[in-house]
């Protein structure tokens, strides 16, 4: 699969093998991507959905025991980018440019605001007015500045499940990211909050390229632009 930088291909994944010692996860995937759309990943747990999620940023490198083979090219700031030769100096900024939300929340300690404001200022060197502004447009973006507007002081574990995985995708925007990676984002939600994320994925691909894990087929079926089913390791896409 050639990578041929375009106004519409956002990456794209050749020959992708990931391995955690002798168990191969995922196995020779191929995979295009493009901008603006929704990429729904599918397949029984334990497939290499998240693993091959994960390898889009390289977090899969925090395992010791993972090795990684293949290509991986991203265009980011109009500029071709192989993943697996990125410098591990340069990781903090590609993981800012292809960010990851999980499928539970991973709240940083404190408050609503310092889980915004401290990736601004650590990340970025952003402070000051400009970071609460940044931090203000990113809640809005996550649907969740009319909720929480009042509350910004407030610890971010006094959040609801809803609008705590909408503070951590807040926190992923305010950082500008190009490519949205999400695993299982409505999991662990009740069906009336996780249709408001679903509400919410459709309006930020208008903005990002997204890549998100699913086992829900009605979710899929709402929401994907492409599909990619995962079994044992190999990719089936269509």
């Amino acid at each position: 699969m050639s990578f041929q930088p375009s106004s519409q291909l956002a990456g794209s994944v050749s020959n992708l093998t990931i391995a955690f010692g002798s168990n191969q996860v995922v196995r020779n995937a191929n995979m295009d991507f493009y901008r603006h759309q929704i990429h729904v990943l599918t397949g029984a747990s334990g497939s290499g959905k998240t693993t091959f999620l994960r390898a889009l940023n390289r977090l899969n490198d925090c395992f010791s025991e993972c090795k990684t083979t293949g290509d991986i090219k991203l265009t980011l700031n109009d500029t071709q980018h192989y993943v697996q030769q990125t410098p591990e100096h340069q990781l903090p900024q590609l993981r800012q440019k292809v960010g990851m939300v999980f499928q539970h929340p991973q709240l940083l300690p404190g408050s609503v605001l310092d889980n915004l404001l401290l990736p601004l200022r650590i990340v970025n060197s952003v402070t000051g007015q400009k970071a609460h502004q940044i931090a203000q447009t990113a809640l809005k973006q996550a649907a969740l500045w009319e909720e929480v507007s009042d509350r910004l002081s407030d610890h971010a574990a006094s959040l609801s499940g809803g609008q705590q995985q909408r503070l951590c995708l807040a926190r992923t925007l305010a950082l500008e990211p190009e490519i949205l990676l999400l695993d299982e984002p409505t999991a662990s939600l009740d069906k009336h909050t996780a249709q408001q994320i679903e509400t919410l994925i459709v309006e930020l691909a208008k903005r990002y390229t997204i890549i998100m894990v699913s086992h829900s087929a009605k979710q899929t079926e709402k929401l994907a632009n492409r599909v990619s089913h995962f079994e044992s390791g190999k990719v089936f896409t269509h």
